[in-house]
C-alpha cells in the first residue's frame, strides 16, 4: 500500500528549467516579477533554511539578491568557474500566504533541475475568481521568464500517494518519465519534440494554449474542481496512442507518464523521456573533465 502524505489546503506551482540561475540578472527578475505583482505575492520573510528569521525589506536589494546565492559574495566569474549551488526559502502574510522555494546549481546530473517552487493559499485564491486568475497569470509570467522543460499547477489539497513500495521508489524524476498530468502542465521544448506539438494541442482536455516556449495543458476549467480518472486517463492514453511503435521502449501503458498514484516497479529502459538540455546548466569555463564529473548518471 503506498504511503500518504498530509493533506494541505494550497495550490502549488513547481517549474523545473535547466536555464542558469547564477547570475544577479536572474535573481533581480525574478524580484522584479514577485514586487510587480503587488502585497500577496511579495515575501514577509526569508532564509536559506528553515526557520526564516531575516524580514524582507525591498530597501536592501543587494542584500536580499545575496542570499539568492546563500550569502556568497562570488563574482561571475567564479560562479561560471567552479560548481556552485544555493537554495533560498520565503514566506508572505496572509491571506495569501505565499510561500517561495528556489534551488539551483550551476553544475548538474540528468535528474537535478534548477526549480522555483511557489504555494498559495487555496482559500484565498478561491474566495474570489480574480485572485485565481492572477496566480495563473503569475505562474506563467515566470514560465515566460524562466523557461522550464517541465512545470504544473495542481491542488496540494488532496492527500497525495507517495510511491515508497516494499519493491520501488518511484521519484518525481524527469529523467525517468513525465510526472503525473496535474491540473495545468507546461510543456517545455523537450516534451514538444518529443511528443509533438500538434499532438498536445489537440489533447482532449478542457483547453491548451502557448504561453512562452511552452505548450500549456488544463485538464479542467478550474482547479477546484476534482479531475475525473477517466479524464487523466483518456489524455494519457492519447498520447501513448500517438507514439509510434517504432519508438515504444516496451509494450504495455506507462511508458511516458507516471500514473498518479503509481507504486509498481519500473525499468527506465522501458519508459519514454525526453533529451534534455543538460549542458545549459554549467558555467561557461568548466572543463569538460569537470562537467561530465557531474553528468554522468
Amino acid at each position: 500500500m503506498p504511503l500518504i502524505t498530509p493533506a494541505r489546503p494550497q495550490i502549488d506551482f513547481l517549474l523545473r528549467t535547466t536555464k542558469p540561475f547564477h547570475s544577479k540578472k536572474a535573481a533581480q527578475d525574478f524580484f522584479r516579477l514577485v514586487d510587480a505583482y503587488g502585497p500577496n505575492y511579495r515575501p514577509f520573510k526569508y532564509g536559506n533554511y528553515e526557520p526564516m528569521k531575516q524580514i524582507f525589506n525591498d530597501k536592501k536589494e543587494d542584500e536580499i539578491i545575496l542570499s539568492w546565492f546563500e550569502g556568497a559574495d562570488l563574482s561571475q566569474e567564479e560562479l561560471e568557474s567552479r560548481p556552485c549551488n544555493a537554495q533560498l526559502m520565503m514566506k508572505g502574510r496572509p491571506p495569501g500566504k505565499i510561500g517561495y522555494f528556489i534551488g539551483w546549481h550551476n553544475w548538474a546530473n540528468s535528474v537535478l533541475f534548477n526549480m522555483i517552487s511557489v504555494n498559495i493559499s487555496k482559500p484565498f485564491l478561491k474566495k474570489d475568481g480574480g485572485n485565481m486568475a492572477q496566480f495563473v497569470h503569475f505562474c506563467d509570467d515566470l514560465v515566460r521568464l524562466f523557461p522550464p522543460v517541465h512545470a504544473e499547477i495542481y491542488d496540494y489539497t488532496s492527500s497525495i500517494p507517495c510511491t515508497n513500495t516494499k519493491s520501488a521508489f518511484i521519484p518525481d524524476r524527469l529523467d525517468i518519465r513525465c510526472p503525473a498530468l496535474k491540473w495545468r502542465t507546461y510543456f517545455g521544448p523537450p516534451y514538444i519534440k518529443m511528443l509533438g506539438r500538434d499532438t498536445i494541442l489537440n489533447a482532449p482536455c478542457w483547453k491548451t494554449e502557448e504561453v512562452g516556449d511552452s505548450i500549456v495543458l488544463q485538464l479542467t476549467e478550474t482547479v477546484f474542481e476534482e479531475i475525473p480518472p477517466q479524464l487523466r486517463e483518456a489524455v494519457v492514453e492519447y498520447f501513448e496512442a500517438s507514439v509510434s511503435p517504432e519508438q515504444r521502449p516496451g509494450p504495455g501503458k506507462g511508458f511516458i507518464f507516471r500514473p498518479f498514484d503509481a507504486s509498481e516497479p519500473y525499468n527506465r529502459k522501458e519508459k519514454l523521456v525526453p533529451e534534455f538540455p543538460i549542458r545549459e546548466f554549467f558555467g561557461k569555463r568548466l572543463d569538460e573533465a569537470e562537467i561530465l564529473k557531474h553528468f554522468m548518471p
